[in-house]
């Protein structure tokens, strides 16, 4: 992806974050430093179109997880966005709320390398590409297989593939789930390494994922 020299690029993460990991963290610092991006911001979703049932920690929890987890880091920002619309999470209605606060700034949309085949049953997909880049990323050692596989399932227009697929960069892979976590803890075992020790003592003062 080519950085523009004037406009300032800030990168936008979504998720559930239920709870945030060390993965996610590892996944921001390299869109920060592969897509030349200024600063990240962690969107929490209020309820992911995907996981409406899945939530087990409220939106309020995983909002201070992740300000703990992001806050000794200053290229990182977490915005309220989705939690203070609340219902689903459409990522059209964050893009255009953050392009109306902030209009001189390039966004970049941060998905991982699966997500480029559902892309196209999105809400208002054609016009949250033309408001940002989207960006993906795959695992070490995979790209070129991965990209000629993904390439036939993108179902959008040959200008938007080619153009989603210029935006395919590499990352380092962290097998973390958050999933994985909730598990762990509900089996009364350890979390350490996988989350930061703020997020890991948080999850444990307020009796979270003990299921």
């Amino acid at each position: 992806m080519e950085p523009s020299s004037t406009v300032k690029r800030i990168g936008i993460l979504g998720g559930s974050f239920d709870p945030v990991h060390m993965g996610h963290l590892v996944i921001a610092q390299d869109a920060l430093e592969r897509l030349e991006l200024s600063e990240l911001v962690f969107v929490p979703a209020a309820i992911p179109p995907h996981k409406q049932h899945m939530q087990q920690a409220s939106p309020e929890d995983r909002l201070n997880m992740l300000r703990l987890a992001t806050e000794t880091d200053l290229r990182f920002s977490v915005s309220e966005a989705e939690l203070r619309r609340g219902g689903v999470s459409y990522t059209i209605d964050t893009v255009r709320a953050l392009s109306l606060e902030r209009p001189d700034v390039e966004w970049v949309l941060v998905v991982g390398g699966d997500t480029l085949v559902d892309l196209h049953t999105w809400y208002k997909i054609d016009e949250l590409l033309d408001l940002c880049k989207v960006a993906s990323f795959l695992r070490p050692g995979a790209e070129n297989d991965s990209l000629e596989r993904i390439r036939g399932k993108i179902l959008l227009p040959e200008a938007r593939r080619e153009e989603l697929l210029r935006n395919v960069v590499e990352a380092h892979r962290v097998e973390i789930s958050s999933t994985e976590i909730r598990m762990r803890v509900a089996e009364g075992l350890s979390i350490r390494y996988l989350v930061p020790q703020e997020v890991e003592m948080y999850i444990y003062e307020h009796g979270l994922y003990r299921g």
